[in-house]
């Protein structure tokens, strides 16, 4: 029955992993100006809770098994259901593992550019289709479903063995409820990484495979940079990026090249093609300036 209920949960994850991959493909509209990437997040979110509310249920169940030990299980029909149970956990993991290394937002990506100095402005504008130069991380709803798909595939091996125990020891019937207790608390934990991810980005944190320092001192570093503040990063996705940030640049510098500087910076070593870069000339005033100072922590 565990085994059982959870290929019904791994085919309706599959399924939400599928649809959200369709919405996140969907293009920016004026409603949506990001774009629906955030669909894979909820997608990922959506397959966690199914995980979590199942693994509720069986272990109730589980525990009423335990406590009254009456009941009786049919070897050979366990021994069927979890064979089956580890061919289509297989086939599934199989179809998710692809299209998780096969899925990429780098085509759909953009890159904006904009300066202004008291003087004069300057603004850069590109867009770039070539896909991020980084090694695209898997998607997150993917990653969900797939970790879903990976955990059950153990648990039905393990239901496997435990048909096996109780076919060789008919009395030994206790195997399958313990079976599910120790396979649902693997599902359990494996899930924990993914909801940390996904909450993660919903709650706009600075994403994970950045070092915030490095890239402070690689921006203040460009040449002519005096300061820069208002630095936000973000990810639309886990494998897309977002920026913002203003630079404070000398007066004799060119803004115009300091914007081409930053946005080829962050390109090619940092993978972000979503950036909004506002060149300004620098004023001793900010020095002073408490929102214009880059956080310790």
């Amino acid at each position: 029955m565990t085994d059982a209920s959870h290929m019904l949960s791994d085919f309706a994850s599959f399924l939400i992993s599928l649809f959200a991959l369709w919405v996140a493909r969907r293009p920016a509209t004026q409603k949506m100006s990001f774009g629906y990437y955030r669909a894979e997040v909820m997608g990922a979110i959506c397959s966690v809770l199914i995980i979590w509310v199942l693994t509720g249920v069986l272990v109730y169940l589980a525990i009423e098994r335990m406590i009254s030990m009456n009941f009786t299980i049919e070897a050979d029909t366990m021994l069927i259901t979890a064979g089956a149970g580890v061919a289509v956990n297989i086939l599934m993991g199989f179809v998710l593992h692809q299209s998780g290394h096969g899925h990429s937002h780098g085509g759909l990506s953009s890159n904006h550019g904009h300066s202004h100095d008291e003087e004069s402005a300057g603004h850069g504008h590109s867009h770039d289709s070539k896909g991020d130069k980084k090694k695209a991380k898997v998607n997150i709803n993917v990653r969900a479903a797939f970790i879903h798909v990976l955990g059950d595939l153990v648990q039905s091996v393990g239901v496997l063995i435990a048909a096996i125990i109780i076919k060789v020891q008919p009395t030994w019937t206790a195997a399958d409820p313990i079976c599910t207790f120790i396979f649902s608390l693997l599902v359990l934990v494996t899930t924990l990484t993914i909801l940390r991810d996904a909450l993660h980005v919903l709650m706009e944190g600075f994403p994970r495979d950045i070092s915030y320092p490095s890239l402070v001192k690689d921006l203040q570093e460009i040449p002519g940079v005096q300061m820069i503040h208002s630095l936000h990063v973000w990810s639309l996705t886990v494998d897309k990026n977002a920026l913002s940030v203003h630079l404070a640049i000398e007066s004799n510098q060119d803004p115009d090249r300091t914007l081409i500087h930053a946005n080829g910076m962050l390109r090619e070593k940092y993978g972000i093609y979503q950036t909004t870069v506002q060149v300004e000339a620098w004023q001793p005033v900010m020095d002073d300036c408490q929102s214009c100072q880059v956080p310790e922590k």
